[in-house]
């Protein structure tokens, strides 16, 4: 009779032992299934920002490869103008000594 209410006993707690693990290990499946369901939706969530930064960059490079067009036709502009001033700067000058040189003679003239 001991015997058998040993054994019940033994079986018993080795019964709640392995019933408790089962507990616990369910609960750690649980709480990785979770974690690995909240890393997914982080992933993404980070993938989904990657591509807006990544068509943001090539808008923003495609708008420098334009702007830069734009400079450079810009300078191809201002070299003109600078060149066009210089030249009406000389022109002005002749036209003012040629002005002068004509008041002079009117005035000898005189």
């Amino acid at each position: 009779m001991f015997f058998e209410w040993s054994m019940l006993t033994i079986m018993s707690i080795t019964a709640l032992f392995f019933f408790l693990q089962v507990l616990f290990y369910k609960n750690v499946v649980e709480n990785e299934e979770e974690s690995i369901i909240i890393m997914k939706t982080t992933l993404r969530e980070a993938e989904t920002l990657i591509r807006k930064y990544q068509v943001q960059l090539q808008r923003s490079i495609g708008n420098v490869d334009l702007m830069t067009a734009e400079m450079i036709s810009l300078k191809g502009d201002l070299k003109g103008m600078k060149q066009s001033h210089t030249n009406l700067k000389l022109e002005r000058k002749r036209l003012e000594d040629e002005t002068r040189s004509l008041q002079n003679k009117l005035d000898a003239f005189k």
